[in-house]
């Protein structure tokens, strides 16, 4: 067995009672509690962003495609569905889906009061997945291609304004060609995605009924919504969209039609990575100390080591051993720690926030494995390559002068 290790492990395992013994616990806990926080900060950063993302797509989809022309008011620009690129896009395999759909200025009339919405007209194959884990109450309105439905899902927001429930009807009022049109719809649905900016605007429709406002041929729409695959790039995608659409298209990613949200998960980012160095810092500054600490309490069993004959890399390695073993020990804790805290976060959601600001009613919390994983070997590495800082001083030791240290 290496001299190094086994000098460590006997000192580590030593049962006598010491004040480098608690310095070295409380240098395993400073360690703990720094892993912790950087697992905590990452995961939340993570979740913040998964989150989000998952929203912005269930709404609008990886990218959104639409014409350049004019327009009035919020409503998109209405085209002819072109089947032919839809063929040839759903055949790409990073294309897991691309919908047509249609924005419609309405006012819903209900028995106490009016409120301007936007309706959004999406066809009978629409991947509904994102309402359907949003939906309070009801549920979700059943489209196909042959008839027209006049059930619609409303926000929470909506609804509160309004006054109304799941099973209640309302009048819909809308202008087209300078005539006001009159449609009776029921709400089959309430759901809540805490993306107020959206929530307060948008309702959900049959896109065969917005359709029929417009053309009786019901092949308008108002643009393209596209969903990739997970590890597909947004970019990539769009360029290749880019590549059999003509120039009268605009092509845009979530993150270009909405920068707002996105320039504020940049801001956390730039918070998140502060945290994680300066817990990086406090974690490395810990253990040079505390094995500065080990060195000069040890200085007479080094002389004593050097005076039989040991050189100076083998009782250097009897520290970075010890440095290791506060590492490991001070990773497994805050390990345990960080999981705990994140499992009952998740269940239980024990930290809220303002849904209004932050786009979400409590801390999500997301790190994959790998992430977990990667983390933990990049602490380990960092502060363990740092051990080598102090230990360095022991070549300086004399072993005559260090026998008789005291």
């Amino acid at each position: 067995m290496q001299l190094g290790y086994y000098i460590a492990k006997k000192l580590g395992t030593s049962k006598q009672q010491s004040f480098t013994k608690t310095i070295t616990l409380l240098d395993m806990s400073a360690v703990s509690i720094s892993v912790c926080v950087v697992l905590l900060a990452y995961g939340i950063l993570l979740g913040f962003k998964q989150e989000i993302r998952q929203k912005v797509r269930g709404y609008a989809g990886d990218i959104s495609i639409t014409r350049y022309q004019l327009a009035s008011g919020n409503e998109s620009n209405i085209f002819t569905i072109d089947s032919n690129f839809l063929a040839t896009a759903s055949k790409n395999p990073e294309i897991s889906r691309i919908s047509p759909f249609l924005n419609k200025a309405a006012i819903l009339k209900s028995d106490s009061t009016l409120e301007g919405i936007i309706l959004k007209g999406l066809p009978h194959d629409y991947d509904f997945t994102f309402y359907e884990k949003k939906l309070l109450r009801g549920k979700i309105p059943e489209y196909n291609h042959k008839s027209i439905s006049f059930d619609i899902l409303l926000s929470e927001y909506t609804s509160n304004i309004l006054e109304v429930d799941t099973g209640d009807r309302l009048m819909l009022y809308f202008i087209e060609n300078g005539t006001v049109l009159r449609r009776r719809v029921s709400i089959t649905g309430i759901f809540n995605s805490n993306l107020l900016e959206f929530d307060k605007q948008f309702a959900i429709a049959d896109l065969r009924a917005l359709q029929q406002l417009i053309d009786r041929e019901y092949n308008k729409a108002a643009g393209y919504e596209v969903k990739i695959s997970p590890t597909s790039l947004p970019t990539e995608i769009q360029n290749y969209l880019m590549s059999i659409l003509d120039y009268n298209y605009a092509i845009k990613t979530m993150s270009e039609l909405y920068p707002t949200m996105f320039q504020w998960l940049e801001l956390v980012d730039t918070n998140v990575l502060v945290i994680i160095i300066l817990m990086l810092v406090v974690a490395v500054i810990n253990i040079i100390t505390v094995l500065l600490i080990l060195i000069i309490d040890r200085i007479p069993m080094i002389g004593i080591l050097k005076a039989l004959g040991s050189n100076a890399q083998q009782i250097m390695s009897i520290f970075n051993w010890q440095g290791l073993f506060i590492l490991i020990g001070g990773l497994i804790i805050g390990n345990i720690l960080a999981g705990l805290l994140a499992f009952l976060q998740v269940n239980f959601k024990l930290i809220k926030l303002d849904a209004d600001t932050y786009y979400m009613d409590a801390v999500p919390f997301e790190l994959p494995l790998s992430y977990w994983v990667a983390i933990n070997i990049g602490a380990l590495l960092v502060c363990f390559i740092f051990t080598y800082i102090p230990v360095r001083l022991i070549s300086k030791i004399d072993p005559s002068q260090s026998i008789r240290f005291r």
